[in-house]
């Protein structure tokens, strides 16, 4: 089977390495030369742009190959693992890799509390209720993000700002600022580049991962969304004076024709301690006590053509989840298996993931290339 392994030293943790640098902050991870390249300028505004879901694929076969994109395309870089869009934002906005963060799965089991839990939205992953605690992501695996540590140094001559759309909002991201439209997002970046002083602006959009989603990555209404981001963003960088932007993704996407319900394998289900976590391209499972050998076998014999089964053991040799010091909680939340699709096919669990599937859609979290290989653009605007 072929797949695409992360590359922890040219992801969005080594870009996000090149600013933390720029403004004096310590990493402890390699840094992106075509990143460190363009800060030689000195930019006075520096914008980093998440679009979700905007792999290299959608690039060739939805953006056109004259358009602004295609223009101010500087390499791929790779999604960290997995490829989805919690471990990769949080990467995103602290510079440490998931195995640092912990925040590598949407959801994960906390023994704390005794609950599946999605870490954004702070809800109980089977009846979707409020947990009604403090946000237990965030209690039990705090991080600084960039933004903290560039205010942290430069809170007299550096602004820092984080914007996205609300319903993307962390829960527990207080210092977020809110928009309705890219095209408002859009105006807010500008209106903050074109005041006095230096500026640092992280900013989140949740398209085109929405709509690939619901029609599929290589769908016109794609291709549609995609072409309205592209004008807007080119009119913003134009606007904004002596900034650069780094605009890249967070993963890509691969069409999903098949879907396996891994609790329709009795004798598999019957191995699981408790039901899975993670997500519908890479599940998390924990397996009784004796019974490791016999979930191996009957795990490879009704997901192995399309999947792979990696033991925690393998997942931590690998290198999946990054390199650093482990956050405390990854030996609690990272199960003794993850199911890891490669192909075409996604892993659901109907007591968990209770949503429609509607065949083919979009799908994220494994090891394609498809979704593993993300486009980096830079667009320096020097006026």
């Amino acid at each position: 089977m072929k797949y695409k392994l992360p590359d922890y030293n040219n992801c969005c943790v080594n870009f996000i390495s090149s600013i933390a640098k720029y403004y004096g902050i310590d990493t402890q991870h390699p840094t992106l030369p075509s990143v460190d390249q363009s800060l030689k300028n000195k930019p006075r505004n520096i914008v980093v742009l998440l679009l979700d879901g905007f792999g290299k694929e959608l690039l060739l076969r939805q953006c056109r190959q004259d358009g602004f994109f295609a223009k101010h395309f500087v390499q791929d870089v790779s999604a960290v693992f997995p490829s989805s869009t919690t471990p990769a934002t949080v990467s995103f906005k602290s510079g440490y890799t998931p195995l640092e963060h912990g925040w590598w799965a949407h959801f994960l089991y906390f023994k704390e509390v005794g609950a599946t839990v999605n870490l954004y939205l702070n809800t109980d992953a089977y009846s979707h209720a409020s947990t009604k605690l403090n946000h237990i992501a965030h209690d039990l695996m705090p991080y600084a993000t960039i933004m903290d540590r560039i205010s942290d140094i430069h809170r007299d001559d550096v602004r820092c700002y984080a914007l996205c759309p609300p319903e993307c909002r962390d829960e527990a991201g207080i210092t977020q600022i809110t928009y309705d439209t890219y095209d408002e997002m859009t105006q807010y970046v500008s209106t903050v580049c074109q005041s006095d002083g230096q500026h640092f602006i992280y900013a989140y959009y949740n398209l085109p991962d929405s709509v690939e989603h619901k029609f599929g990555p290589y769908s016109r209404e794609v291709g549609e969304a995609l072409a309205e981001i592209e004008v807007l963003t080119e009119l913003m960088c134009q606007k904004c004076p002596d900034t650069l932007f780094v605009i890249s993704a967070d993963h890509g996407q691969t069409a999903v024709h098949e879907v396996r319900d891994i609790s329709k394998y009795p004798d598999l289900y019957d191995c699981l301690s408790m039901a899975p976590s993670g997500g519908t391209r890479t599940m998390n499972v924990f397996v009784k006590s004796g019974m490791h050998s016999r979930f191996k076998k009957l795990a490879r014999k009704y997901f192995g053509d399309k999947f792979l089964i990696l033991s925690k053991k393998q997942v931590l040799s690998m290198g999946l989840l990054g390199t650093g010091k482990p956050n405390p909680k990854i030996d609690d939340t990272l199960g003794d298996f993850l199911i890891v699709s490669v192909a075409d096919c996604g892993v659901h669990c109907s007591t968990l993931f209770n949503l429609p599937i509607i065949l083919p859609l979009g799908g994220h979290g494994g090891l394609s290339s498809e979704e593993m290989t993300v486009p980096l653009f830079i667009y320096e605007n020097k006026k």
